[in-house]
C-alpha cells in the first residue's frame, strides 16, 4: 500500500494509469461516492500491481529507493515502421522529499533490447550539459518524461519484426544502474512511407499538437518532450498551454522533433506570456531555438538566430524567427524552448500556439 496526494489536473482514470490499478480498485479503498469528482489535496491509498497490467494501457512499475517507477506506452503491440510512445514517471510515495543527485544535464533513458542485447538508446548519440544538477521531489510529486521511438537501431536501420524489451531509468547517481521493463511487440507491416523528397517542403505547420491541447497527464503534452513542465489555462487561445517552470526556480524545456529536409529555411513562431507568482518576480531567461539533425538522430547543427528574450509580457505576444537553411543531411528538424531563471525568480512562462513551416 501506498498513499498520493491528489494533484491539479488530476482524475481517477490518469491516476490509476499511473500507478498501474483500476479506478474500480481506488473507489473501493478510499470509500469514494462520486468516482467523477475528487479534490486537490485528498490523499488515497493505492495499492499497485507492480509489475503488472490492470487491464489498461500497458503498465510496468517498480518501488527504488522510495520512488514509484511507471513505465508505459500506449498499447503492446505495434505495426512495423509506426511510432512508438514511451512515457517513464517517477513519483515520491515516502512521507519525507528524495533528493536525486546528476552528473550532467540527462535526468533519464530508455533502452530498447532484443534477446538481451541493446538495439536502441535515447541517449545515443545526444549531448548533455556537463554541469551536475540536482532534483528534490516532494512527498507525492513527481516528474514525467516522454518519448518516441521510430523502430530504428542506434546505426538508424529500421529493426526487424519480433519481441523486444523497453527499460526505462532514472539517471541519477546511485540509481542509473536500476531500471523498470516493459515488453512490446513489432508485427510486421507495411514499412512507413519515405520522407518528401529532398528539398521538397510538406504544407503546414509541421508540429503535432501544436496548441498544446492535449495532455497525457498535468506534466505531460502529447507529442511533446520536457522537464519542469505543467498544463496551465491561463493560454492564449483554447483551454491549454505549456507552463515553463513548475518550479520556478529551476530549468524547464519543451521539445518536439519532426522530420526534414536540407537545403530549406524554417519559420518558427509562437506566443508567450508570463505567469506572475506569489510574490511576483520575473528573473529569467527564455530561448527558442531550431535544432537540426541527421537521419540517425546525430545532432549537426543549432540554427541562426536563436531566440532570446530576458522579458515576456503578461499578457501573450506573438514571436517568430526564421532559420538559415537547413544544413545537408539534415533529417529531422527539433524545437526547443528553454526557461533558465536566475536566483529568486517566481514567475514560470506560457508557450502556446506554436508553428513550424518549412518555407
Amino acid at each position: 500500500m501506498l498513499t498520493y496526494v491528489v494533484q491539479p489536473g488530476d482524475t481517477l482514470a490518469s491516476i490509476a494509469r499511473r500507478f498501474n490499478t483500476t479506478v474500480e480498485r481506488l473507489v473501493a479503498l478510499n470509500n469514494i461516492s462520486d468516482p467523477d469528482r475528487i479534490d486537490v489535496g485528498m490523499v488515497l491509498t493505492i495499492e499497485p500491481e507492480e509489475n503488472g497490467d490492470a487491464g489498461g494501457d500497458p503498465v510496468a512499475t517498480r518501488i527504488i529507493g522510495g520512488l514509484l517507477y511507471v513505465l508505459s506506452t500506449p498499447r503492446r503491440t505495434y505495426r512495423r515502421g509506426e511510432t512508438i510512445s514511451l512515457t517513464l514517471a517517477k513519483v515520491n510515495i515516502q512521507n519525507s522529499p528524495v533528493t536525486l543527485n546528476y552528473p550532467t544535464g540527462q535526468r533519464f533513458d530508455f533502452v530498447v533490447l532484443r534477446d538481451g542485447r541493446e538495439v536502441w538508446r535515447w541517449s545515443h548519440g545526444r549531448s548533455f550539459t556537463q554541469v551536475a544538477g540536482r532534483v528534490v521531489l516532494r512527498p507525492g510529486e513527481s516528474q514525467t518524461f516522454r518519448v518516441t521511438w521510430d523502430q530504428r537501431n542506434n546505426a538508424g536501420n529500421l529493426v526487424v519484426p519480433g519481441n523486444f524489451v523497453v527499460r526505462g531509468y532514472n539517471v541519477a547517481r546511485g540509481l542509473a544502474q536500476q531500471f523498470v521493463s516493459l515488453p512490446v511487440s513489432i508485427a510486421p507491416g507495411m514499412a512507413p512511407a519515405p520522407p518528401p523528397p529532398a528539398g521538397v517542403c510538406p504544407p503546414g505547420n509541421l508540429l503535432r499538437n501544436p496548441d498544446l491541447e492535449e495532455w497525457r497527464d498535468v506534466n505531460t503534452p502529447d507529442s511533446w518532450n520536457g522537464t519542469n513542465i505543467f498544463r496551465t489555462p491561463l493560454s492564449c487561445r483554447g483551454r491549454f498551454a505549456a507552463g515553463m517552470g513548475a518550479i520556478p526556480g529551476r530549468q524547464a524545456t519543451l521539445t518536439q522533433s519532426v522530420p526534414g529536409s536540407p537545403g530549406r529555411l524554417y519559420q518558427l513562431s509562437f506566443s508567450a506570456r508570463e505567469i506572475p507568482g506569489r510574490p511576483p518576480r520575473g528573473d529569467f531567461t527564455l530561448e527558442a531555438a531550431v535544432f537540426f539533425y541527421d537521419a540517425q538522430g546525430r545532432l549537426i547543427s543549432r540554427a541562426d538566430p536563436v531566440f532570446s528574450e530576458t522579458s515576456i509580457p503578461e499578457a501573450c505576444r506573438r514571436f517568430s524567427l526564421t532559420t538559415g537553411l537547413s544544413p545537408a543531411r539534415t533529417g529531422r528538424v527539433e524545437v526547443r524552448f528553454i526557461f533558465t531563471p536566475a536566483a529568486g525568480n517566481n514567475n514560470p512562462v506560457a508557450i502556446d500556439e506554436v508553428d513550424l513551416r518549412c518555407i
